[in-house]
């Protein structure tokens, strides 16, 4: 059995920020008959572990197959207890806790990144190695969480993110889902034509809207140059990233977005369309398509949620190699953590088989059809729900894997780019305003060297 403290404060960290999004997490690993001849725990007293749970802060659909996974891990383990309390603050918080946590759920991005090229991370090679997630995870994951050589993070689970699209409006013109951006702009034109408007944006919500940009340099300049510049090793006056803005905007002024789109959130955005809902307020702006990650789908109801599919973000360079943005969660083991090895047993078994299909039970039931994805290969794909398993297929099916905006950069250069899109969305609103891409450019590029003087970055 494992105790839980619950806090009813929730301060800004990864846990409020997943409650926000709607977000979900996962486990994964290998076959449970393996995991119970493999586990074998330390021979000392009955210890108890101290395990900062993103999942224990979100719903009971979340939270209680979690809790159904540890007590299953009790069971295999009856000498180690897991004392799981909710996810309130930053990673960096909890490393400065004397002693820090035991284990603790986060994510891919710049503050894991930050953290582990400081030595503040645990290395878990060898959880690695005995449970072989190197084959169960895939080409695409293998250096998710390996720094300098050791890796110090075992990821679980992640997200997609597709161009979410009305069924009903595409059939009714004769559309199909494109597979390069010519298709793509080929649709919004007979759109167009038709006096729909192509694309919804939540202007609103900076991670939504930075999946245009994140997409966008991906498909252009390549995954590669994607990751490369999200680490700070390019200079965001870099001319290809010119084109980058430059095609955004011209999608704008050939009138593919939403007017005002700075004036809508991501409720806005998904409900734009929906046309089963004639008797609500949110009807006043329609569009066919939007960029989303998938939790933002979450939030319809079963019915408006039927309404919808997605289709992956198109090619837009034959040059370059696909890519996808994705969330990827997983643990982490401080390096001053007390309880070692009793963690790295908890985390190896989390990361199984066994684990995940305790949790895919009862998240496959998810009303939406949202779900999440296993890392794990072997979790059976009837478990998943059907926009899951699109999801997975998509994402592995990628060249590369890359964070998102907002957890792959430091958090100066975030603000950064939350204000030089809104500035971007309010200069859209006149018709008649010419955007300066160059003084966008600039202004990030400072932000960069602020953050190599800031030590965000390492030199």
């Amino acid at each position: 059995m494992s105790s839980e403290k619950r806090s009813p404060q929730r301060n800004f960290g990864i846990a409020s920020l997943f409650t926000m999004i709607t977000l979900v997490f996962l486990l994964a690993g290998c076959d449970a008959q393996l995991v119970r001849d493999s586990l074998s725990g330390p021979d000392d007293e009955p210890v108890t572990i101290r395990y900062v749970s993103g999942l224990l802060s979100s719903s009971p659909d979340e939270s209680a197959p979690e809790e159904a996974a540890i007590e299953r891990f009790n069971e295999h383990m009856p000498g180690i207890t897991i004392d799981r309390e909710p996810q309130q603050h930053g990673l960096s918080h909890y490393l400065s806790e004397s002693p820090p946590p035991d284990v603790v759920m986060w994510y891919e991005g710049h503050e894991l990144r930050h953290v582990a090229q400081q030595n503040q991370l645990s290395d878990l090679t060898h959880i690695w190695a005995e449970n072989d997630f190197g084959e169960a995870y895939g080409r695409q994951f293998r250096e998710v969480g390996r720094f300098d050589g050791t890796y110090r993070f075992v990821p679980i689970g992640f997200s997609w993110t597709g161009i979410y699209y009305n069924k009903e409006v595409f059939e009714q013109y004769g559309l199909v889902p494109p597979a390069t951006w010519e298709e793509f702009e080929n649709i919004c034109d007979t759109l167009l034509v038709n006096g729909e408007t192509p694309l919804s944006l939540a202007g609103q919500d900076p991670f939504a809207s930075f999946f245009w940009f994140s997409y966008l340099n991906a498909r252009l300049n390549g995954p590669s140059f994607h990751r490369s510049l999200i680490e700070g090793e390019v200079s965001y006056t870099d001319e290809r990233l010119a084109l980058v803005w430059e095609t955004w905007i011209n999608l704008f002024r050939l009138g593919y977005f939403i007017e005002n789109p700075g004036q809508t959130n991501s409720i806005g955005s998904m409900n734009a369309l929906i046309r089963g809902d004639a008797t609500s307020p949110l009807t006043q702006k329609k569009a066919v398509m939007t960029l989303a990650p998938h939790f933002l789908a979450g939030g319809l109801s079963r019915e408006h949620a039927s309404e919808l599919d997605f289709f992956q973000f198109p090619q837009m360079n034959p040059d370059v190699s696909m890519g996808e943005i994705s969330i990827v969660f997983g643990y982490v083991i401080p390096t001053e953590a007390v309880n070692q090895p009793a963690a790295g047993e908890f985390v190896g078994y989390m990361g199984s088989a066994e684990a995940q299909r305790l949790l895919m039970g009862r998240i496959s039931e998810d009303p939406s059809n949202a779900g999440y994805v296993p890392m794990h290969r072997d979790v059976e794909q009837s478990l998943l729900s059907v926009a899951a398993g699109k999801g997975r297929e998509m994402v592995r099916g990628a060249d590369e894997v890359l964070p998102s905006l907002p957890f792959a950069l430091p958090a100066s250069m975030v603000v950064s780019f939350t204000i030089v899109i809104e500035w971007m969305f309010r200069d859209l609103e006149s018709v008649g305003n010419e955007i300066d891409v160059f003084e966008i450019q600039s202004i990030l590029e400072e932000s960069r060297q602020q953050a190599f003087q800031q030590g965000e970055y390492r030199q």
